[in-house]
C-alpha cells in the first residue's frame, strides 16, 4: 500500500512542479541554466578554488571562534548569551 501512496505523492508533487514551470515560463522568468548563460559564469573545476583566505595566520583557532561568538552576538561577557 504504502507503493501507492508514493507513487500517487511522486505524481501530485511532478503535477505541482509542471503548474509552477508553465506559470513562470508564462511571466517570462529566465531559467537557471539561461541566467548562467546570460551572465556568462563559470564554475571552478577545482574544490580547492572555493577555498578562501579570510583569516590571518598569525591569529588562532580559538581566536577566530572567539570572534564568531561576538559577531553572532554571543559574546561570553553578553549576559544574555
Amino acid at each position: 500500500m504504502t507503493c501507492g501512496v508514493g507513487a500517487l505523492l511522486e505524481y501530485a508533487m511532478k503535477d505541482a512542479m509542471d503548474e509552477l514551470v508553465q506559470k513562470y515560463s508564462r511571466q517570462g522568468h529566465p531559467s537557471a541554466e539561461e541566467l548562467i548563460a546570460a551572465q556568462g559564469l563559470t564554475f571552478p573545476r577545482d574544490p580547492k578554488n572555493l577555498l578562501g583566505n579570510f583569516w590571518p595566520e598569525e591569529e588562532s583557532t580559538d581566536d577566530l571562534l572567539a570572534a564568531m561568538r561576538e559577531w553572532r552576538g554571543h559574546a561570553k561577557t553578553d549576559p544574555a548569551a
